[in-house]
């Protein structure tokens, strides 16, 4: 205990806050919640006198040596209402609560560095070799503002919520690190001889990387920095303006295209559109309005993707809408039913089972792709009349594995490979009405080009319709009835 007592006065004596002490006192989470029960514990500070006089007016201390004025407990507080009354913050309505990210000069560090060296070399016995003697400033700010974000804002501390950005910056910041040079100068010239290094003096991770008490001489150190530092400026840090970043929220479903003239996503050559709309676009239009966004701003997933004239038909392809700066993080059940209600009155689309998922889950969608089983329905036509032999050929109750060259359709986008691919089952049926088509029923796995499949593409995929029934055969329409994937779960019939 004589110990922390002569640590914390001499902190004291040298300019460092009460906060700062506590850091080098390595204090706990609730100790930093309530600055003064902590140090009266510890019996750093005399207890409150009882006799109903009001505490001597305490004077102004100078700015804090090793914070430079950060752990100022008023402007924390003030903060904490500052964020409630945000106009910017009052546009989330979020449940989940929030998270904070705060930015710190550099030159704390450096600050830091000189106090280690300081305090190390009074105090040996009470810190331990090659272990930083401190609290972190970031963590110990950390502990102080969420407590006072959760008793201000009445909500909880959550990585799912509205992040509080929190910027600080200190005027005479390059100028103090410029003494690094002194210090290290080899750092610097590998720096400026690096074409791919930041314009900035130095970043934070270069600093943690090159100046720490092993990598340093302590005596070049103090000969061009003082130890331990000192306050040239009455002001210390500035804050900066609040910002505020909702969280990042994802949107699950199914989607059925019934149009033949409908890409999947924005479809753009050479910065000029091919299609008039797509799927992406069309549940867009009546999700994003709800999460407080664009349309431009969601990011689409889903399990795999149909041509622009390829119907997706039966239960739909699953997707997932990435949401970004999501202004709520709820989807009360109305809200979901009128979304899918607005997307089917396009007629071309319609969506099912909407619901939000967790970021974990996403891996149902996004993962073993190649192992999920497709299934699609094709009206084929032949040069010449269908008859019983080219049905029957067609008929394959067993799996076979094909390889597929990478189609001439889609070279321009996908490297030139050759993939081999499972097809599980083909039934093929006659069409009464036309002597020339059949309809054939494809289970395959995820993939595979169908039309090749059936046409060979010049062949490139082998075997194929063709090479099986030894007839000109083409692809006129091709739906997908089924895709194997149980996921997002079942909703609404």
């Amino acid at each position: 205990m004589a110990q922390q007592k002569g640590i914390y006065d001499y902190l004291r004596s040298v300019d460092c806050c009460r906060v700062c002490c506590l850091r080098f006192l390595k204090g706990t989470k609730e100790e930093f919640v309530d600055i003064d029960a902590a140090l009266k514990k510890r019996d750093l500070e005399p207890a409150d006198q009882e006799n109903g006089e009001h505490k001597a007016k305490k004077l102004k201390e100078n700015v804090c040596i090793a914070c430079l004025g950060l752990f100022d407990l008023d402007r924390i507080a003030t903060l904490a209402c500052e964020v409630k009354e945000h106009a910017a913050y009052k546009q989330y309505r979020c449940e989940a609560g929030f998270l904070t990210s705060i930015s710190l000069p550099i030159v704390l560090h450096l600050r830091q560095l000189a106090l280690w060296f300081d305090v190390v070399d009074r105090f040996p016995q009470s810190f331990f070799p090659g272990t930083p003697p401190d609290i972190a400033v970031k963590d110990a700010l950390k502990m102080i503002i969420i407590h006072q974000l959760e008793r201000t804002l009445e909500k909880p501390f959550s990585v799912d919520g509205v992040m509080v950005n929190v910027p600080y910056t200190y005027a005479n910041e390059e100028e103090e690190l410029r003494t690094l040079e002194q210090v290290s100068p080899g750092v610097f010239a590998n720096r400026k001889a690096n074409k791919h290094t930041k314009k900035e003096f130095i970043s934070r991770n270069a600093f943690e990387k090159h100046f720490t008490p092993s990598m340093i001489n302590s005596d070049r150190f103090r000969k061009h920095y003082a130890v331990p530092p000192v306050s040239s400026e009455e002001v210390g840090l500035i804050r900066g303006e609040l910002s505020f970043t909702g969280p990042t929220i994802f949107l699950a479903g199914r989607y059925n295209k019934f149009s033949r003239e409908l890409s999947q996503t924005p479809w753009m050559i050479d910065g000029k559109r091919k299609m008039a709309g797509s799927v992406q676009e069309t549940i867009g239009a009546s999700v994003a309005p709800h999460f407080g966004v664009s349309d431009e701003q969601l990011i689409f997933s889903s399990s795999g993707r149909e041509d622009v004239d390829v119907r997706c038909l039966g239960e739909g392809r699953p997707f997932v809408l990435e949401i970004v700066d999501a202004k709520t993080d709820q989807l009360p059940e109305d809200v979901a039913i009128r979304m899918e209600q607005e997307v089917g009155t396009s007629q071309t689309v319609a969506i099912r089972d909407i619901q939000l998922v967790k970021r974990e889950d996403l891996v149902h969608i996004r993962h073993g792709e190649e192992d999920k089983r497709k299934f699609y329905r094709a009206l084929c036509v032949t040069a010449e009349p269908v008859t019983e032999e080219m049905v029957r050929k067609l008929r394959i109750d067993e799996p076979f594995v094909m390889q597929q060259v990478t189609p001439l359709r889609v070279l321009h986008r996908r490297t030139l490979l050759a993939r081999p691919r499972t097809v599980y089952s083909v039934k093929a049926f006659a069409c009464r009405e036309n002597a020339h088509a059949m309809v054939v029923d494809i289970v395959s796995q995820a993939g595979t080009y169908i039309k090749e499949l059936v046409h060979s593409d010049f062949g490139r995929t082998g075997p194929s319709f063709r090479s099986i029934i030894g007839a000109e055969i083409d692809i006129h329409a091709l739906d997908v009835m089924a895709i194997d994937l149980d996921w997002p779960k079942k909703l609404r019939r």
